[in-house]
């Protein structure tokens, strides 16, 4: 069942992210695979954020029509180093959550942008460094106004991963 739902969760987020930002111009600046990658990396189970990171990051890539791959790489990487830092720090309190997705988006556009720039292929709407700073200072605010809505509906969906991932954090640093 849990399978199931993490499925139709990537299904649903890919959806969203290919029609929100045709109405809603807003939604240019958020990227709901990575909000959902960073949600899944904050459950301590670094192979769950992996795998979620790789598909919603190729899935992205399909969606958006940029390389194959790249998104897929940065996001893989980001699932990672969130479940990574979620196993050895407790990162439970909404607002550690909350500056951990901060991070994450800013770590993910420098990458992408890095990585476009490694293959030789050109990004208009970065063409300079304030330009990049821009980017960069919106993705993030976008990505973590996402955030605070998407975890909350994540939270009720998967409610029994959440108190098991409360109760693991309760044995391991307050017994």
């Amino acid at each position: 069942m849990q399978t199931f739902k993490i499925i139709l969760t990537i299904f649903i987020v890919l959806l969203l992210q290919m029609l929100l930002p045709t109405y809603l111009s807003f939604f240019k600046y958020v990227d709901l695979p990575l909000v959902v990658t960073v949600y899944f990396g904050l459950q301590r189970a670094p192979m769950l954020g992996m795998l979620t990171g790789t598909a919603l990051g190729l899935g992205g890539d399909r969606v958006a029509g940029g390389i194959l791959g790249v998104g897929g790489f940065a996001k893989t990487l980001i699932g990672y180093l969130v479940a990574v830092a979620s196993v050895r720090f407790a990162l439970e309190n909404p607002l550690a959550r909350l500056a951990i997705m901060a991070v994450s988006s800013a770590a993910n556009t420098v990458l992408f942008i890095g990585l476009y720039l490694m293959l030789e292929q050109p990004l208009p709407e970065v063409a300079t460094y304030g330009a990049l700073g821009r980017l960069v200072g919106w993705k993030t605010l976008g990505d973590t106004a996402a955030a605070v809505v998407l975890f909350i509906v994540l939270d009720r969906v998967f409610s029994e991963q959440a108190a098991a991932r409360r109760m693991a954090i309760k044995k391991r640093f307050y017994e």
